[in-house]
Parts: structure tokens; sequence; C-alpha cells
């Protein structure tokens, strides 16, 4: 375990610097997402460089160098033996979706790599990457409902309810899935369900349907389009290992409505990071500020069956008329203590009820990376905002889990929401170098101090 100390804060803090260590003893190096650059340049310090390509860092010049001080990853013994076991054919293809993901991470730019280097010498103290594979199996929204009902938890309404259509589906094979009813949340019943495009993001591809028909007919346009694009297809399956699946899910109605009436998602912060030296494998935390991402337009109360994108899409395409703001800004979820109930229910999502399946994968993953000669280590993280609504009554779904989320043009937030941007970077910072950190929360204690954990 990590020798942490937390620093207790009853509100945010106001920005910090990164600590030079040592009178200048030590340099940073590090890269990061483009959407996130603005955001680190705003706490940058000379001691700080960034580089154009995770290539460029130490590290990866070591490695390719075949150093004996290059960086290595620490290797459990085994496999984890539901990875391994059963069907030859399905470990097969596991393997194979394993591999693909490996791949997927070195090349695509993780939130953040930070290397901490000796500025004497030029030798690595540290090098910590934002490359874990412990969210690959919930980052795409047909993959995280296989994963609730993988681990089981379909009962505990972690999520809306939810039905998986292929993408090539007849309209007869629709009609069978979908059955007598649309999904929908216990004891609501609704008049729609929310119908979501394997690849859509920030609000595109989500349609309000209301039966097999309309269903049917959205997902063959988008088949047909998908066919006229050449190359498409084997691209998506080379990048994924399959064609993902379309998601029918329960409407999250009657929802929580804030700000005259307005719709709304959450957004929070999630860092996971491994420690394969140690029993528990990884540490999981919440972070303790909230984004309230609302709709554009208020709901409109006095025609239930309107499905305005303005008012009912919280995450759109139209970001500059997209409302964000803070969750501790706003009286009517402070007045339903809605920050402990947020942290609460992230934490027992995250760092109990899909751990195991978090921790299956670390092992798998580390178990394939082969037996190595260098010395140095890498610690790896993972970063994910966490997307859920809120039912009238307080209830909480899951939406999405957006692993190394982007961050919003800096022309489109204001002076708080960059403060909070910054502020998560530094805090994100100070964790994964194992400084006192301000704004997180480890899961397993918030689980323990509830009573959810012995």
């Amino acid at each position: 375990m990590f020798d942490r100390k937390k620093k207790k804060s009853k509100s945010p803090p106001p920005l910090q610097q990164p600590r030079q260590d040592d009178n200048n003893k030590y340099v940073y190096q590090y890269t990061v997402r483009d959407p996130w650059q603005w955001v680190i340049s705003a706490i940058a310090t000379e001691s700080m460089t960034s580089v154009e390509k995770f290539s460029d860092l130490p590290s990866a010049k070591l490695a390719t160098n075949g150093s004996p001080a290059a960086v290595q990853q620490h290797q459990p013994q085994e496999a984890p033996q539901q990875m391994m076991s059963g069907n030859p054919l399905r470990a097969s293809s596991a393997r194979r979706r394993q591999k693909m993901a490996k791949e997927r991470r070195a090349a695509l730019p993780a939130t953040l790599r930070w290397e901490k280097i000796n500025a004497k010498t030029g030798d690595i103290a540290t090098a910590v990457h934002g490359t874990s594979s412990a969210l690959d199996s919930l980052e795409d929204k047909d993959e995280l409902v296989r994963t609730i009902q993988r681990c089981r938890c379909e009962h505990l309404n972690l999520s809306p309810p939810s039905v998986l259509i292929n993408w090539d589906v007849s309209e007869e094979e629709c009609k069978r899935v979908l059955g007598d009813a649309l999904p929908v949340l216990p004891g609501n019943p609704a008049t729609y369900a929310v119908l979501k495009e394997p690849m859509g993001s920030r609000g595109e591809g989500v349609f309000f349907v209301k039966d097999a028909e309309e269903i049917h007919k959205i997902i063959s346009e988008h088949r047909q389009r998908a066919q006229k694009e050449p190359g498409f297809l084997d691209k998506l399956i080379a990048a994924k290992g399959r064609i993902p699946s379309w998601v029918l899910q329960a409407e999250v109605a009657p929802c929580l409505l804030v700000k005259g009436k307005h719709k709304f998602h959450l957004r929070s912060f999630l860092v996971v990071v491994e420690n394969l030296s140690h029993p528990d494998i990884l540490e999981v935390f919440v972070y303790k500020r909230h984004e309230v991402r609302m709709a554009a337009t208020p709901v409109a109360t006095d025609d239930p069956s309107n499905r305005d994108r303005e008012a009912h899409i919280t995450n759109g395409s139209s970001s500059e008329t997209e409302k964000r703001e803070l969750l501790d800004n706003i009286k009517e979820l402070t007045d339903r203590n809605m920050q402990d109930k947020v942290e609460t229910f992230v934490a027992s999502v995250f760092g109990l009820h899909l751990l195991p399946d978090m921790l299956g994968r670390v092992k798998y993953a580390a178990s394939q990376e082969g037996p190595s000669q260098t010395a140095h280590q890498v610690r790896r993280f993972a970063v994910a905002a966490i997307d859920m609504m809120v039912c009238s009554d307080d209830r909480i779904y899951l939406l999405e889990v957006n692993v190394n989320p982007s961050a919003p043009p800096e022309n489109l937030v204001n002076k708080d929401f960059r403060n909070h941007l910054t502020g998560f970077m530094q805090d994100l910072i100070d964790l994964i170098m194992e400084k006192p950190y301000q704004n997180f929360t480890l899961a397993r204690d918030l689980l323990q101090r509830k009573g959810l954990l012995d």
C-alpha cells in the first residue's frame, strides 16, 4: 500500500503549484492528452517539460535501447482463473481482445504520463503512466452492460436496465429481443427508452424510442451508412475485436430537475492506481468535486411526450449552450446531501461491486507482459469520468464510464469550472506521485466509514 498522508479540507483549497523537490533536485517530463493541455499549462512550473509523444519520454527511450535501467511492470505469478478457464475458443477470443487492448493503450495518448527525473544524473526516479487496463471492460457502452451482467450486479440496479442489440438486427429479431415492453426502472413505467449508438459521444447517437419498429429503423439506417463506408467495419473489428452492440436502456425517469426544471447529469472523476506488489492490487480513489452538466433548456412539464433534445440531452454536441456548474454551487443538490450520496455510490460501484472484474483484468494484462530483465518499474493508473443521473427520489444510476476523458475547451468554461479542472490536475499529480493529496477519497476508507465494507 502506498504510504500517503491525506490532508483534511472542508472546502476546496486554493490552487497550488507543483512542489519542487529538494531544491530543484528533480525535473519532470510528461505527456498529456491534447484536451488537457491548457489545464496543465495553467499549473506548469519551470521544472515541468511537456514532450510531444510518449515515445520521447525517458522511460520509452530506455526501453527501446534495452538499457538495464529501462522500465518494467511488476508481474504477478498467475493470471486470474476466470480469464483462463472454460471454453478454449472464449479464452482465445479473450486473449486476442486483451492483446488488442494492450496495443490500443500503447498507441493512444493517456490522460497523463508523468516521469520524475534526477536533474543531475538524468536517472528516472519515478515513472507513472495512465495506461492501466483496470477499466478496459467499462469504457464502451455495451461492454459496461456485459461487465455488470458478468459481475452479477443487475439486481443492484447500479445502471438502468439495458438490452444489447446487434448492429445487423432484423426487425423480427428486434421484436424478439425487446419482448413485451421497453426496459424500465423498477416501479417506474415509462413511455420512452434510450437507444445508444455504440460509437456515439457527447450526446450524439442518443435516441428516445417507443417501439421495436422505431428501434430497427434507426439501427438499419446506421448499418447502411456504415456498410457504404469502405473498410469501416474491418477497421472497427481491428480496433475493438468485435462490432459493438447498440444499447437500449431504460430512461431515468422521473429524473431530478434543478435550476428551473433543467435536466442534468453528474460527472465525477475516478482514479484507479495499480499496486501489484500489494495483496489489494488496486487502490480506487473518488474525487470530491463533482460536475453538474445541464441541458440547454428546461423540460416542458406540460407535455411529457415531448423529447426536445435541447431539454433532454445533457451533454450534447452544442456545447456552447450546455451548462456546466459544480455541485457545491447548486443549493437544490447540497440541501439533499447529494455530494455524500454520489461519493458513496461511486465508491460502492467501483470499490466493491465491479472491483473483482477490474482486478482480474489487471492481473491478466500484467501476466501477458512476459518476463523482463529490466529493473526500473512503471506504476500504472487509470482516469475516468463517471456519468450518472439522479431520479426524483435521489436514486443514482450509472450511465457511462469515460476512460481518459476530455477536458472542455478553455473558452467554454467559467472561472469556477476552470479552477475545478486545474485543481483536479494538480490533485492527480500529487496522488500519483505519492504526495499529500487534497480532494481524493480512498473508496475503501469511505465504504468502511459507511459500514459497507468489513
